[in-house]
């Protein structure tokens, strides 16, 4: 656990290696905002605006951080115009991942985003049978929503001769253009 919803601001956490997944808690469980890797920037909105963590941000693999103060951002906010320039992208950057994240979120059934999921892997790949790269339970929590929704989803795809389940976790894509259709946002 890096830092918890609700907690005063102590640092702003550079991702050098691993996967974070950032996630609030709501009545019916748990919302997933995003996933940081290596490169990314955790705690910004609170460091850099003010207020408490506004998430949770718990490592899903082994991660290494560089850690900023708070003390030493606000110095540095200050002192180095370089470092306020990283801090406004910075804050430009999650909120236009937000932004795409509650566009995917409502202008995309659960079956379109797995579909997309599926082609981009197997783009990705450019093999005959892909694997998710991923548990369904974080597959469900990348795409924002549950696994049995996402099991429902590959079933669909799988019964629409998109894909065929080739083993555990493993797919075939059988008609690409059909799958890529499927990825499609709602009408």
């Amino acid at each position: 656990m890096l830092f918890r919803a609700g907690d005063a601001p102590a640092a702003l956490h550079l991702v050098l290696t691993g996967r974070v997944r950032v996630a609030r808690r709501v009545d019916s469980g748990s919302t997933v905002l995003h996933f940081e890797e290596s490169g990314g920037v955790l705690g910004e909105i609170p460091v850099f605006g003010g207020g408490p963590y506004p998430a949770t941000a718990t490592a899903v693999t082994p991660v290494c951080c560089a850690v900023l103060a708070a003390d030493v951002v606000e110095r540095l906010l200050v002192e180095e115009p370089e470092f306020a320039r990283f801090a406004l992208r910075r804050l430009a950057h999650r909120a236009r991942t937000m932004l795409e994240r509650l566009d995917a979120l409502s202008d995309y059934s659960v079956t379109a985003r797995v579909a997309g999921y599926l082609s981009a892997r197997a783009d990705a790949t450019q093999h005959e049978v892909l694997e998710l790269g991923m548990s369904q339970a974080a597959l469900a929590d990348s795409l924002g929503t549950v696994r049995e929704v996402v099991v429902r989803s590959l079933r669909a795809l799988c019964d629409d001769g998109a894909v065929r389940r080739v083993g555990r976790s493993r797919f075939a894509v059988v008609d690409e253009q059909r799958l890529r259709e499927r990825a499609r946002p709602r009408a």
